[in-house]
């Protein structure tokens, strides 16, 4: 029997993700819970700045790599500071 035509399941599992579901709205589906979206949004943001500061090595930009870098990378350790020391604080 295919996922789709079974029957609705009948346990307090499947109340509480629904319900979880609801309560997210569209952030929450994209950056998770409450509880760990700050992590998620400060991991992104770490990721793009990454992508960032690769693309202006390889691209001709305003501004030289050097000095770009030299901006994000304090804003990179910030943010991986509050996430690393975010986990270690709940554990």
């Amino acid at each position: 029997m295919s996922t789709f035509t079974q029957p609705p399941s009948h346990n307090k599992y499947t109340y509480e993700s629904k319900k979880l579901d609801l309560e997210a709205g569209l952030l929450g589906k994209c950056f998770g819970s409450k509880l760990n979206a700050p992590s998620n949004i400060a991991g992104f943001f770490v990721v793009i700045m990454a992508l960032s500061g690769i693309a202006v090595l390889f691209t001709s930009c305003s501004i030289p790599a050097n000095e770009y870098w030299k901006i994000i990378t304090p804003l990179i350790t910030m943010s991986l500071g509050y996430i690393f020391g975010k986990s270690s604080k709940d554990a």
